[in-house]
């Protein structure tokens, strides 16, 4: 699935899972195996020995090496063999080698590189670690495919029920004006006279007046709350595929609690957060099923699903794009 992706850094897995023992991910439909080498440098090769196609992730790593658990032939973070147990001469190196991928880390995160060579660095998450603000991360899955997975973070609609009493409230619906600007790499819909009625709203998010829903190449996804101009809450979701029908997630929350202190706010924060992804993954999980049961989607859609062609047409560029969803203003009630 490499050959198809677009040419991006995708976050596989949190810096802390890769410690002294080889982690195991996968990537855009290939296994991967990560590990560190004795410079504490991440490692990122295709999880099958060239030898006999074991699984790497289930060796072990020596002194930085990546040692596979059938004949024990090691590999450098580079996926070059340096060492074939038993071998008499001093020429291994030509006996193969396991394909390796760019990787690095970064705010927390291990990145990998869907090509060879890659092409500037991992994205930096924003305000991860700027004074005022109380930072969360969480990682999870969801069984969905991208296009799928994207809207139902950016869609605003499904709030009212899916997570009733916590973002939105069916009761309590008033018209909210969206305007919808795509460019070359993103689609944003900034939400004017932003209207939320539940529990987190409540909370977390007195004095908000609008909001923007965002994606951008090739899988990110951005929810940003405003107070006049000041930046309430920014919620960012890295979304790598693992297979068509497959996601893993990591979720960054920057929150600026004021005028709560951060001690009070953490905790019910991370279990606001929490429960939703919750109820996102049920949702999506269920659509997944009946997607399979039916043979496929067949979508019925109206002007309130304002995002999706913008994002399919990000991914699939051949997909043509009406001049006049540029920019468009949509009314909605929520």
């Amino acid at each position: 699935m490499f050959d198809q992706a677009p040419r991006h850094w995708y976050a596989v897995c949190r810096s802390d899972e890769v410690r002294r023992a080889p982690v195991a991910c996968v990537l855009l439909g290939e296994p991967l195996v990560l590990f560190r080498d004795l410079e504490n440098r991440i490692g990122a090769v295709l999880d099958r020995c060239p030898h006999r196609n074991a699984p790497l992730s289930q060796g072990r790593v020596e002194g930085g090496r990546l040692v596979c658990p059938y004949h024990g032939w090691e590999f450098d973070r580079a996926g070059q063999c340096q060492a074939v147990p038993g071998l008499c001469d001093d020429g291994q190196r030509r006996y193969g080698s396991v394909h390796s991928y760019p990787s690095a880390e970064q705010d927390g995160l291990v990145w990998v590189y869907s090509d060879e060579i890659a092409l500037g660095s991992p994205p930096q998450i924003d305000l991860l670690q700027k004074p005022g603000y109380v930072s969360l991360m969480h990682d999870f899955t969801v069984e969905a495919d991208l296009v799928d997975a994207v809207e139902n973070f950016l869609d605003a609609t499904h709030t009212h029920f899916v997570h009733a009493g916590l973002v939105r409230t069916q009761g309590k619906r008033r018209p909210v004006r969206a305007i919808v600007r795509h460019g070359t790499d993103c689609v944003e819909a900034e939400y004017l006279e932003e209207s939320q009625s539940g529990l987190i709203a409540r909370l977390f998010g007195v004095g908000i007046t609008r909001s923007i829903g965002r994606f951008a190449l090739p899988s990110t996804a951005q929810l940003e709350y405003w107070a006049g101009e000041r930046l309430k809450l920014l919620i960012t979701l890295y979304f790598t595929p693992q297979s068509p029908s497959a996601q893993r997630v990591f979720a960054v929350a920057a929150a600026n609690p004021s005028p709560f202190p951060f001690w009070l706010v953490r905790l019910p924060f991370a279990w606001m957060l929490k429960r939703v992804v919750r109820q996102d993954q049920r949702i999506l999980a269920l659509q997944s099923a009946n997607l399979r049961r039916f043979g496929g989607p067949r979508y019925a859609s109206t002007e309130l699903d304002i995002l999706r062609p913008h994002i399919l047409r990000l991914l699939d560029k051949s997909r043509p794009l009406p001049d006049d969803m540029t920019e468009k203003q949509v009314t909605l009630m929520l």
